[in-house]
């Protein structure tokens, strides 16, 4: 999606929110851009730790895997 197509779509969001709840155009614009990031941020932290849970399972099963054969 172009970069003109995505900024519409948001400001199109911005101003529905606007008009359905009252409220500043810019406080839901930036409600929008913070959640973004915020949601961003999140997948972020949570790949993070199934990487780092993984690659222990992967140190602790090659540590038995030893033990056992």
């Amino acid at each position: 999606m172009k970069t003109r197509y995505k900024i519409a779509v948001w400001a199109l969001v911005a101003v529905a929110g606007s008009a359905l709840l009252g409220g500043s155009f810019w406080w839901w614009l930036a409600g929008i851009a913070a959640g973004k990031f915020i949601i961003r941020l999140l997948f972020t932290i949570a790949l993070a730790i199934v990487i780092y849970c993984l690659v222990y399972a992967c140190i602790i099963g090659g540590i038995l895997w030893i033990l056992i054969g």
